[in-house]
């Protein structure tokens, strides 16, 4: 389900430097970005991106939830270098996440269980023709079919 049908693990080593804030010491989530929490999307960073990237993509999954859709975003300038907490920028194109909303929804495993996330930052050498509110896996396809490189990382998150 992951852009490029990927393997649903991180990939490693990242193709160009990225980092998410909802990710802290340990590869902890904060409760901040989860539904225990403010519920909204972290700051996500990145540099270095390949020549030839038109736009960037960005997914949340929930590895442990049947590849559970948190967030599919993308449109993103990649000369921005961020995505700002709970921003979406101008121009961007959100899915719906596996809850039936648009746009981010925090990872909210079942109490007492822990759950890992893959936070995936993709560098596309085209731009996803798709409206908002799309399904996320017509999103994830066409973010596959573009996709150049990628970086990622993944943290875990209990109730």
């Amino acid at each position: 389900r992951l852009a490029g049908n990927a393997p649903t693990e991180p990939r490693a080593p990242n193709a160009f430097p990225f980092s998410s804030a909802g990710i802290g010491a340990g590869g902890l989530l904060e409760a901040k970005y989860t539904c225990d929490g403010q519920n909204v999307s972290p700051l996500i960073t990145w540099t270095g991106v390949p020549e030839g990237t038109v736009e960037i993509a960005i997914q949340v999954i929930d590895l442990d939830s049947e590849d559970y859709t948190h967030w599919v975003i993308t449109g993103i300038d990649p000369a921005a270098g961020r995505i700002e907490e709970g921003k979406v920028p101008a121009g961007a194109v959100q899915s719906k996440n596996s809850s039936g909303t648009i746009g981010y929804t925090g990872p909210c495993p079942t109490k007492g269980s822990t759950h890992n996330y893959l936070f995936e930052v993709d560098a596309l050498d085209s731009h996803v023709k798709l409206s908002s509110g799309g399904d996320p896996d017509s999103m994830l396809q066409a973010i596959g079919d573009a996709t150049i490189q990628s970086a990622s990382n993944s943290g875990t998150y209990s109730r």
